[in-house]
């Protein structure tokens, strides 16, 4: 989607959607964003200050920064909220979105939601029950995120992870964030092959590029596809107001 600038109103005089990532240095989440948004609709950012080199060491000041976040978006008032990053939720349990979503309640009123409820709920929506996870992450976040789905009625029935074919298998943000996209759609198409019960891909982690991937993937796979970014770009629109059909991201942005 292309900006379009007119002489008479702000870019984002649709709407406004905020976005508290973890990391400060990030580059594809407002790029995928735009390539979803309708015209008239903006993104605006801040983030927790996590350090992929320390991960978890970093998740508890990470939340314990998220009101004052939520101060720094609510001065640009956005007309919703997503709290991005999966591990920050996952690492504490079922149960704990609720505290995320209670903290920037205690700040404002704006429909909230988070990145991996956002998730959650798009693959129920699809009616995926049994999703297979392509991820940047290493086997322990795995077990976190499966552990943490299966509450809400989902078995995680494969897992891959970028990282295997990674010098190193080490999570950086250079190379994760910078990696082909024929890359995301080779493995993911070949996820679907080795995990013939799946019923949905999940691609969760949006430092890792994949949101232009995602047609081509569920017409290859023939499941469908939720991806981080997709899901919070679609529940920060639904929130705030935007209900267009978007063409070309996959189902969910195109039927719900």
């Amino acid at each position: 989607m292309a900006l379009v600038a007119t002489a008479d109103r702000p870019y984002g005089w649709r709407a406004r959607v905020g976005m508290i990532t973890p990391t400060p240095a990030h580059e594809n989440n407002a790029y995928e964003f735009y390539q979803m948004a309708p015209d008239g609709v903006t993104v605006v950012m801040t983030s927790l200050g996590v350090v992929l080199a320390d991960r978890e060491a970093s998740y508890g000041s990470a939340i314990d920064r998220l009101e004052a976040a939520t101060e720094e978006i609510m001065s640009r008032k956005p007309m919703s909220i997503i709290q991005a990053g999966v591990p920050l939720i996952a690492f504490q349990g079922w149960g704990f979105e609720a505290e995320v979503l209670g903290k920037i309640a205690k700040v404002t009123d704006t429909p909230a939601a988070t990145d991996l409820g956002s998730c959650i709920l798009a693959m129920q929506k699809l009616g995926i029950k049994r999703p297979a996870m392509l991820t940047p992450f290493d086997p322990k976040t795995h077990d976190k995120l499966t552990t943490y789905v299966a509450n809400a009625g989902l078995e995680v029935s494969g897992v891959k992870s970028i990282l295997d074919e990674m010098p190193g298998q080490q999570l950086r943000g250079y190379e994760v964030s910078t990696m082909d996209l024929g890359s995301v759609l080779r493995i993911g198409t070949q996820l679907a092959k080795d995990t013939p019960d799946a019923d949905g891909i999940w691609i969760t982690g949006a430092l890792m590029p994949s949101v232009s991937t995602l047609e081509a993937l569920e017409q290859a796979s023939g499941l469908p596809v939720v991806g981080s970014m997709q899901a919070m770009a679609w529940q920060g629109l639904r929130l705030a107001g935007v209900n267009d059909q978007i063409q070309g991201f996959g189902r969910l942005l195109r039927e719900f």
